[in-house]
C-alpha cells in the first residue's frame, strides 16, 4: 500500500525509498494474465528495486509491468514525479510510468512515457506530461474527466513499446513534488 498526501502548510516533498520494508511490495504483472508471453520479475536489494524481463510478441503479447500495492491517494497537489533510475541491460530504454484511478483493467489511468539511461539519472516526470488511457481505446480525448490525480489506487512502470525484447529497470526511489503555485 501507499500513501502520498501533500500538506498544504509545509513544502511538499514526499518520498517512495524502494529497499525499504514498506516499499518492498511492488509486485510484477506481465501479459500472461492475458495469454501473452512476456516474462517479468522484480526483486530488491537493500536501496533499490530491480525489475528485469523479456517482452514477448507471441500470443498476442506485448507488456510486462511492476506495480504498487492498491491503495489510496491524493496526488492532485503534486506536479511531478523524479525517478532516480538506470537501466540493467546496457543500454538506454523507455519505459511508462501509470496512475491508475480504478481497480477494474479496462477503466481509464493515466500515463507518460520516459526515458532512461544506463547511468544513474534523476528523471522528472511532470504531471503535465500525464495522460488518459485505456486498455481497450488507447489514448483518450482531452474531455474524458473521470478519475483525477486525487483518486490514484495504484502507481506503475510498464515496458509497453511494441517492441520485443530484454528489459531492465532499477529504480532506488521516486519523489512526488510541487511548486508553491501548485498549493494555492
Amino acid at each position: 500500500m501507499f500513501s502520498l498526501t501533500p500538506s498544504p502548510s509545509a513544502p511538499v516533498d514526499s518520498v517512495m525509498d524502494f529497499g525499504k520494508g514498506e516499499l518492498s511490495t511492488w509486485r510484477a504483472l506481465n501479459d500472461g494474465v492475458m495469454g501473452g508471453r512476456s516474462v517479468g520479475n522484480v526483486s530488491y536489494s537493500r536501496s533499490t528495486l530491480k525489475w528485469e524481463g523479456r517482452v514477448s510478441l507471441e500470443n498476442n503479447g506485448g507488456f510486462s509491468s511492476v506495480r504498487s500495492p492498491w491503495g489510496e491517494s491524493d496526488l492532485s497537489g503534486f506536479d511531478a514525479v523524479t525517478i532516480r533510475c538506470r537501466t540493467t541491460t546496457g543500454e538506454a530504454d523507455t519505459f511508462t510510468l501509470t496512475m491508475e484511478v480504478s481497480e477494474q483493467w479496462w477503466m481509464p489511468y493515466w500515463k507518460t512515457d520516459f526515458k532512461v539511461d544506463s547511468e544513474w539519472r534523476d528523471i522528472t516526470v511532470p504531471f503535465s506530461a500525464l495522460k488518459k488511457s485505456s486498455a481497450m481505446t488507447g489514448e483518450l480525448p482531452k474531455i474524458w474527466t473521470w478519475g483525477n490525480l486525487s483518486e490514484v489506487l495504484r502507481i506503475g512502470m510498464m515496458k509497453y513499446d511494441g517492441l520485443a525484447g530484454e528489459f531492465g529497470l532499477e529504480v532506488d526511489w521516486m519523489r512526488f513534488s510541487s511548486s508553491p503555485e501548485v498549493r494555492k
